[in-house]
Formats: structure tokens, C-alpha cells, sequence
């Protein structure tokens, strides 16, 4: 069970209702989608407003076209838990010890990272074919040269993201810590306050990064220095970030919530009535633009847990 869960149940004893609906002022509305065939969704990556793939830890992607979900079916022997794509012809898709590489046409299964003692992968990235950085349970950061993977030992274990900008400026977050490369070795970064845990780095820039930990406080990089983000005046705690700007970012987790970010301050834009009789928490944003973002996640209740989808137009 997710770690917000406790904080989730306490919310959701209080008597007190609180609203939830769209911001008009982002430029759009978010909206939920039915028809999903899913139970849950770990990830989602949207090439265009009619190229939209979600994972959902079975073997097969399922790809959404704006009206109608097909199923593309890939070698993986366990479920696919991520995905990074740099184009629609160059897909990394991870699945317990398994990364996979999609070209357009079809799937190439890369060298197991169980050789080198990473599984339970969580998170990829990539800058090439020759570039691939990968994390999951293990204190390991791995990486692939287009033929083999070799692995750096970092000082956390359990990391969900990684992101970066190059490969001599990357960020993993771990439930200890978070990391920097600068192309020769790994660090731990100095922040005010906490910056780990369970949830997700990720930027705009170089001068441009968050941390989101699935909690009510946030981390932010200008290229500088840190600095955190906290009080913001949200229902749900926050753990998944993606945005078409920096003035112009979405941010969501639990209780529903999805917030919205201008450039200067952090504004509700939904969340879940306190009291309803289901949990709902988003696990991942992406979007193919500003007029064209999904989050999704799991709803659990009403009949066991269904696919939380939903989309800004």
C-alpha cells in the first residue's frame, strides 16, 4: 500500500466537504476518461493528441487514439512498470529486470540488468540508443552503452525517478536520498529540508528542476541553489510533474489531486471530495503539449480498483 495511505484515511475521516472542479484560468479542463480497458495505470507518455501510451504492469502497452485503446503486445515475461521515449521510433519501456527498445516497428529485448544486480526497475532515461540510464529497488544506477550495461553503487536504495538534462547532469531520487552525476561521479545533494522519498525528479532545464516526494512540500532548482516549496494550499499530497514550460507545469497524487504552476505559484485545481468512498491517487503526468496533458493512476473502492485517467484539452 502506497506510504500516503494513512495521511489519505485521516483526511477522509473529517466530517467537513471540500470542493472539486477545473481551474478555466490553466486554459482547459480536466476530464475524466471511461472507456479505459485498464485496472490501474503506472505510466503514460503522449507522442500526440491521438498517440497517447499507458502501461499498466501487464506485458502489453495499450495505445489510445483519441477514441479508440488498441493493445500492442511486447516480448516482456513480467509486467511493464515505465516508459521514456526520445521520438515515437525510439521507446524504452522497463519491466522488472527487462528494458525494452521499440523502433516503430518492432520491440528489441536489451541484455537483462539482473547481471549486474539491479531488478525491480522503476524509472529510465535516455539521450540514444547508446545512453540508457536505469533505477529500481537496488542502491544501483545502471547504464547502457548500446551493448552492455555496467552499474554504479550510490547510496540509496529504492529510487523511483531519474532524470536528466545530459549525460554528465542527471538526478535520481531515492527513499534515502537524492543523487547528482556530473559525468564522473555520483553525489548526494545538499537541500534545506528532506528531498527523498518516493516520488519523482524532473525539469525543464538544467536551471529548472523539481523534486516532488509525495508530500505537501516541494523541492525546486534554479541552477543555483535550492530551495523549498511548502504550504501550498492542497487537499492531496503531490509525487508525479511534467510540464510544457517552466511557467506551465502540472504536478498530481493522491486524493485526486492535480495542481497547476504559472511560474510563481502553485494553484488547486482538483482534487477529491474529503469523505467519498474510494482513494484515488495519480501515479504519473505527461502530455504532448500545453493543450494536451494526462494524469493517471488507481482508484481503489467501488468494486476494487479501476484506472484512473484523466485529460486536459
Amino acid at each position: 500500500m502506497p506510504t500516503c495511505m494513512p495521511r489519505l484515511l485521516g483526511l477522509f475521516s473529517l466530517l467537513v466537504l471540500a470542493a472539486c472542479g477545473d481551474d478555466d484560468s490553466t486554459g482547459g479542463s480536466w476530464t475524466p476518461v471511461t472507456s479505459s480497458p485498464m485496472q490501474m495505470v503506472l505510466d503514460v507518455w503522449a507522442f500526440s493528441a491521438n498517440d497517447v501510451w499507458f502501461v499498466d504492469g501487464t506485458t502489453t502497452v495499450r495505445r489510445f487514439d483519441g477514441s479508440t485503446w488498441t493493445d500492442l503486445p511486447t516480448p516482456a515475461t513480467s509486467g511493464l512498470g515505465c516508459i521514456f521515449a526520445l521520438s515515437p521510433t525510439d521507446v524504452w519501456l522497463c519491466a522488472d529486470t527487462t528494458v525494452l527498445h521499440y523502433d516503430g516497428a518492432t520491440f528489441e529485448t536489451l541484455p537483462s540488468t539482473d547481471a549486474i544486480g539491479l531488478d525491480g526497475l522503476t524509472s529510465i532515461w535516455a539521450t540514444s540508443a547508446s545512453s540508457v540510464w536505469a533505477v529500481g529497488d537496488d542502491a544501483i544506477v545502471a547504464r547502457y552503452n548500446g551493448a552492455s550495461w555496467s552499474a554504479a553503487y550510490v547510496s540509496s536504495n529504492f529510487n523511483s525517478s531519474i532524470w536528466g538534462t545530459s549525460p554528465t547532469n542527471i538526478y535520481v531520487l531515492g527513499t534515502f536520498d537524492l543523487l547528482h552525476y556530473n559525468g564522473s561521479n555520483w553525489s548526494s545533494v545538499e537541500t534545506p529540508d528532506r528531498t527523498s522519498g518516493d516520488g519523482q525528479v524532473w525539469g525543464t532545464s538544467a536551471s529548472d528542476v523539481w523534486v516532488i516526494t509525495d508530500s505537501s512540500d516541494l523541492a525546486h532548482f534554479d541552477g543555483d541553489q535550492w530551495e523549498s516549496v511548502r504550504d501550498l494550499e492542497l487537499i492531496g499530497d503531490l509525487s508525479a510533474i511534467w510540464g510544457a514550460s517552466a511557467d506551465n507545469l502540472w504536478a498530481a497524487g493522491s486524493a485526486g489531486q492535480i495542481a497547476h504552476f504559472d511560474g510563481s505559484t502553485w494553484t488547486d485545481v482538483q482534487h477529491q471530495q474529503i469523505g467519498a468512498p474510494y482513494l484515488q491517487r495519480f501515479l504519473a503526468v505527461h502530455g504532448s503539449g500545453a493543450s494536451d496533458v494526462w494524469a493517471v493512476g488507481q482508484q481503489l473502492g467501488e468494486g476494487g480498483s479501476t484506472a484512473l485517467v484523466y485529460r486536459l484539452r
